[in-house]
């Protein structure tokens, strides 16, 4: 099958799904199952056209071809993805869930690579980390925690100009914060609440009190109980004061 034969077919699959409100999940799905259907060569094409798409940043497609390269890949696919990183023309939107792709697929060195790409996002106060900060919890809790500490006591403590903008998006990051953290243990939560308070008492508070508010209408009370997650709110609610 020709470069241009299996372009077609996806596009078809693309035009078949457009009206779907999921987010791309049915059409990644029915792009894995049409790759199966494939002999070997017509699937080494379609994955060959898929890398391009990305490489690219085609879009509205590109997203949805990076989430079936990783669906389907492998550590080494990660090397692949760390060396298309490389290049200097992307967005930032698109940097950002290449890191995730990578963090997903768990190459030890695109990992390290990761790390430290969202160090210095924190670093700068970029929100945006922050997905991939919740993937990093998973990977080495101990120097997530640490990063996070350092950005949450920056970004609510007092020692600086409070950016209500920041904030907002902190909090809408929380759920995030929050399925990374739990993915350890409750006591991962009350690790990073800790170290922001060491560094900024203030901004443990503060921190405290949002994640609080926020496990209220979370999904964590159906995953790990209503008693866990009332032992934490209140847990929470007494670092908050």
């Amino acid at each position: 099958m020709s470069g241009d034969s299996v372009a077609r077919e996806l596009d078809a699959l693309l035009r078949a799904h457009h009206r779907d409100r999921d987010g791309g999940d049915a059409l990644v799905r029915a792009v894995i199952a049409h790759a199966r259907g494939l002999a070997p060569a017509d699937r080494d094409e379609l994955a060959r056209h898929l890398f391009s798409l990305v490489e690219r940043e085609t879009p509205d497609v590109w997203p949805v071809a990076l989430e079936v390269i990783v669906r389907n890949g492998s550590t080494a696919t990660a090397d692949e993805l760390t060396d298309m990183l490389a290049a200097e023309h992307h967005s930032a939107a698109w940097s950002d869930a290449m890191i995730i792709a990578i963090l997903r697929l768990g190459s030890a060195d695109a990992v390290a690579l990761s790390r430290e790409y969202v160090r210095e996002e924190l670093r700068r106060h970029h929100a945006g980390a922050l997905p991939m900060l919740s993937w990093l919890y998973r990977e080495n809790r101990d120097d997530a925690l640490d990063m996070g500490a350092r950005f949450y006591a920056e970004v609510l403590g007092a020692a600086t100009a409070r950016d209500e903008r920041l904030v907002e998006e902190v909090r809408r990051h929380l759920p995030g914060q929050l399925e990374g953290l739990l993915a350890i243990s409750t006591a991962a939560v009350l690790d990073l609440v800790d170290r922001v308070a060491e560094l900024d008492a203030a901004a443990g508070r503060t921190l405290a009190a949002m994640i609080a508010a926020e496990l209220r209408p979370t999904a964590a009370r159906d995953r790990l109980g209503p008693r866990a997650v009332g032992a934490l709110g209140e847990a929470l609610r007494l670092r908050a004061g």
